[in-house]
């Protein structure tokens, strides 16, 4: 629909989908301001559904089509087995864990990892904004993925320095997608890591972004011990950030100080 409104029988043809089943579902979306029916079965994009694009500002397309069909919505089918065991859905569902997943299958892989960019893309910025990193003067984004958090946070406090961290492979597609080129080159740097074994010394604060929840008590509890080890002064902070709690965790570790 980029170019225009298109029919549900122009779409089905195209995309070799029953035309009856496709109405109902464009239907439906139009009803929540995703897609607009301009016309009897004939459909346009919306504010809302062009974020199902790709390289579109906002863009979403990554994260639906990674919570769609397969490792992650398919996990959700063994919930019961999950509360009976204790055990992930997914290593029921694929006889793994979902790390072993990826890695057999690097489309999968690829897609998580757009996915990822998609929502640090969206939440960078407020959280570059939310805390004074700068207070620190350095920073270390553990696990930091393609480094687009990082870069949206070095935007913000033009004094930091920052680091990536994270497995070799991911820093060769961090290169490859030069969030963190040109006028931040000079104040960022790109550290192969293992965050079960060592994180990486030299800067003042220790970052982790959706990665401890991925992680059972055990290996959590690695990462975080390895982030305190890495600090050069008890002053120094390690920041988490797991999204937002609808109530206060009264839990008496849950304000976890890394002194």
């Amino acid at each position: 629909m980029q170019d225009g409104p298109r029919t549900t029988t122009e779409l089905a043809r195209q995309l070799g989908v029953n035309e009856s089943a496709l109405y109902r579902i464009l239907r439906a979306l139009a009803s929540r301001g995703i897609f607009q029916e301009t016309s009897p079965r004939t459909f346009a994009n919306t504010t809302q559904s062009g974020y199902l694009r790709t390289e579109v500002p906002g863009s979403v397309r990554s994260l639906l089509i990674f919570w769609g069909p397969g490792c992650y919505y398919g996990s959700f089918g063994q919930i019961l087995h999950s509360i009976h065991t204790g055990q992930s859905g997914r290593s029921k569902l694929f006889g793994m864990d979902g790390w072993d997943y990826l890695r057999q299958r690097p489309e999968v892989a690829r897609t998580f990892e757009d996915a990822m960019t998609d929502i640090s893309s969206l939440l960078g910025p407020s959280i570059a904004g939310a805390y004074d990193f700068g207070q620190w003067g350095s920073v270390m984004d553990v696990g930091g993925g393609n480094g687009i958090l990082l870069a949206a946070i070095l935007r913000a406090h033009q004094c930091l320095r920052g680091g990536l961290a994270d497995v070799p492979h991911l820093l060769e597609r961090a290169k490859e997608r030069g969030y963190l080129d040109r006028e931040l080159e000079a104040r960022s740097t790109m550290q192969p890591c293992d965050f079960f074994r060592e994180v990486p010394t030299g800067c003042r604060a220790y970052l982790l972004k959706h990665v401890i929840h991925d992680w059972d008590d055990e290996r959590a509890l690695a990462i975080l011990t390895n982030c305190r080890r890495a600090r050069c002064h008890p002053t120094e902070r390690c920041c988490l950030w797991n999204g937002p709690c609808r109530k206060a965790m009264t839990h008496p570790r849950a304000n976890l100080r890394m002194s």
